[in-house]
């Protein structure tokens, strides 16, 4: 069943036709253009580490709404198509735990096809900056920081979240894909790359 029928620029009916290897919904009008490519949506997480007598924990809320209401998760949602990454994931992270971090790299991230749209999930490290972790009793019904060990211990941890904070505990800040200084201007896009953490490793002059 096609998502939409009518097209979003002029409402004229959309047909089939044959573009880019395969069928798809277009505007008959040329004039117009439309080609419609599927739903697409990105979402963000946040991997938060604080120390805490010695044990690195991590940063997790509970879900307070359906679905999956009661599991524990990064903090992190969906961003908004006139947002910058870091800036969706930092302010995920103030909205549903009250703490602020600053984005440092990213460790993974997840494609998924299937539900009402085509997702790439991206899970960052941040640096914890301050606060306590609250919740609103509405969208979380808890937050805090916990060790790998106490989260064996906790019903409903989310696998992809345990995923990310592994990934984020055996390896070394900075050594995901980080923001590029060139990646800034005008504050409209980002660029994202790797860097040496140890430049003697690779050195394109010897």
């Amino acid at each position: 069943m096609p998502k939409i029928n009518f097209c979003p620029r002029c409402a004229e009916p959309l047909v089939t036709t044959y573009d880019g290897g395969r069928d798809r919904l277009a505007c008959p009008d040329s004039s117009c253009g439309f080609i419609y490519f599927g739903d697409f949506s990105i979402g963000c997480s946040a991997v938060v580490l604080r120390e805490e007598d010695n044990v690195q924990k991590a940063l997790l809320i509970q879900r307070g709404q359906e679905p999956f209401a009661g599991t524990w998760q990064l903090p992190g949602g969906y961003v908004e198509y006139d947002e910058l990454l870091a800036v969706a994931v930092e302010r995920e992270v103030q909205e549903e735990a009250a703490i602020e971090a600053k984005v440092r790299d990213v460790v993974g991230f997840r494609h998924m096809l299937g539900g009402p749209s085509s997702n790439i999930y991206m899970i960052f490290r941040l640096d914890y900056v301050g606060g306590e972790p609250q919740y609103d009793g509405e969208e979380t019904s808890d937050a805090g920081f916990f060790s790998l060990e106490e989260m064996k211990h906790m019903v409903g941890v989310q696998n992809i979240s345990r995923w990310g904070i592994e990934q984020a505990l055996q390896t070394s800040p900075g050594s995901g894909l980080t923001i590029d200084k060139a990646g800034s201007r005008a504050q409209k896009w980002l660029l994202f790359g790797l860097e040496d953490l140890d430049p003697s490793i690779w050195n394109p002059t010897n």
